[in-house]
């Protein structure tokens, strides 16, 4: 028998999308992201996620995805966001 994903079925991850996101804690998410650069990795500009801290999405050398985040309550709201 042969297992066929049906169109109208719900999926937890859509279609072309990645899956579960790791994230690690960084002290210093600035140096972190650098030494992801400094490595062959790509990572994006970090993130503020207000009164709770900053992230960043990034890939290693191999294309692994992953995420930066290091808690900062001082964490500003973005720019031309309502707050």
């Amino acid at each position: 028998m042969v297992a066929q994903r049906r169109r109208d079925a719900g999926n937890a991850v859509p279609d072309g999308a990645g899956g579960t996101t790791i994230y690690l804690g960084s002290d210093d998410i600035d140096a972190d992201l650098a030494k992801v650069r400094e490595l062959g990795g790509n990572a994006e500009e970090k993130q503020p996620i207000p009164k709770i801290g900053w992230f960043a999405r990034c890939k290693d050398s191999e294309g692994n995805e992953f995420s930066l985040f290091q808690s900062d309550e001082n964490a500003p709201m973005p720019e031309g966001m309502p707050g």
